[in-house]
């Protein structure tokens, strides 16, 4: 498996295309993806499922075309999150699905550079061009125009399933995924997130609850999550002058209690 994609071959017609991360990283460029996709020149359908915070403009360009120019009916669903260079490789899908809880962000192209005056002033030019087909990308797929865009992806968009359906990045929206953990893993790269899991906390009341909660939007494993949770009982009993208590199996004894809310403090 590749860092950021995998295509796998589900019957000699069919491809599904994973794009998990973030694109033309990790020494594995756009042209490692369209060298795997032309290996498969004769499938008639591609199963284009993406969650990913994006990355190159070049590479997301590159595999966008890639996509456009195959002869395959391409399906395109958001797993959790295409953001920025992500989103507009989902562009090049015949048809686009979403979970109710799935997002799209679109923003600015930029990159930075190193040199004089007249060096920084070329990669200002670069990023207008960059920017430019971005912005074509969008309008020739969705139902907005291009100052609407522009305007978008100044202040960093972020559209939810219901959004995008409206004007037109998605076409069809499908049951919620439960997809705030897949999205919080990729907060480092945002100014914004449309997602927080503290929202849910309010919905937490037991020790299962809570277990789950680490889970769900902490990413944890089950095992550690139980850990966890049995250590910060075990603090919290000790903390409340049972000092014998830390040495009990705490786990059984609070398995369905509900948690006091000193516990959040």
């Amino acid at each position: 498996m590749k860092n950021w994609y995998q295509i796998t071959n589900r019957s000699d017609s069919v491809l599904d295309i994973s794009l998990h991360d973030e694109i033309g990283m990790w020494g594995v460029s756009a042209s490692d993806f369209i060298a795997d996709l032309k290996g498969h020149p004769d499938a008639a359908v591609i199963n284009l499922s993406i969650h990913s915070p994006g990355g190159s403009v070049l590479d997301g360009l590159a595999i966008y075309n890639s996509l456009m120019m195959h002869p395959a009916k391409v399906y395109g669903q958001v797993e959790g999150i295409a953001a920025s260079a992500a989103s507009f490789v989902l562009m090049a899908a015949d048809t686009i699905s979403m979970p109710e809880d799935a997002f799209i962000m679109i923003h600015n192209a930029n990159g930075g550079a190193m040199g004089d005056a007249e060096e920084l002033r070329e990669m200002a030019d670069i990023i207008d061009k960059l920017q430019n087909s971005i912005v074509n990308i969008y309008e020739k797929r969705t139902l907005l125009d291009r100052d609407t865009i522009l305007d978008m992806m100044k202040v960093e968009t972020w559209m939810s399933a219901a959004e995008a359906l409206e004007m037109g990045f998605a076409d069809t929206i499908s049951e919620p995924m439960k997809v705030a953990a897949k999205i919080e893993a990729f907060s480092k790269h945002f100014k914004t997130m449309p997602v927080e899991g503290e929202n849910e906390i309010t919905d937490i009341e037991t020790i299962k609850d809570f277990e789950k909660f680490l889970r769900d939007v902490g990413g944890f494993s089950n095992r550690l999550a139980k850990k966890l949770t049995s250590r910060g009982m075990e603090l919290f009993v000790v903390d409340h002058d049972e000092p014998d208590a830390a040495a009990k199996t705490v786990s059984a004894r609070f398995e369905n209690a509900k948690i006091p809310s000193e516990f959040w403090r």
